[in-house]
């Protein structure tokens, strides 16, 4: 499968996390993004785990930072989806599954889980976490 969708330009990506940075230092004193950020995530997961659909594919890249970061988002990973859909550092990732939210929240149905990742395949890819689906 190439992935060929749903990809952010780098330098977009970029400035987008310099201008969160500033802005949360300016609005809440705050200097550690990836921080702040996964705490958001987590809090908006406490409220209800299946909303990790809504990251679709970069979801598998922000659970490794999400586990990497004191999160027990539990084992279950996909490598080859999450080395395509991951910036080139933490923050960028963190940005990139965020700003894939916002467009996936605004395009689809709450819990969609079918995105198609090569448009020129025309085949869908599912998001399924079982880690997610079936807390213990």
């Amino acid at each position: 499968m190439n992935f060929t969708e749903y990809r952010f330009d780098k330098n977009k990506i970029s400035a987008l996390v310099e201008e969160k940075k500033a802005n949360l230092i300016t609005n809440r004193g705050i200097n550690n993004l990836l921080a702040f950020g996964l705490g958001v995530v987590a809090d908006r997961l406490r409220n209800d785990r299946s909303r990790y659909r809504d990251y679709g594919p970069y979801w598998w890249a922000l659970k490794e930072l999400m586990n990497a970061n004191g999160y027990s988002m539990g084992d279950q990973s996909d490598p080859i989806v999450s080395d395509s859909y991951r910036g080139g550092t933490d923050e960028e990732t963190l940005i990139m599954a965020d700003e894939f939210r916002t467009m996936n929240l605004g395009q689809n149905v709450i819990g969609t889980n079918k995105f198609m990742l090569d448009g020129d395949s025309g085949e869908f890819w599912e998001l399924f976490d079982p880690d997610m689906e079936n807390p213990t």
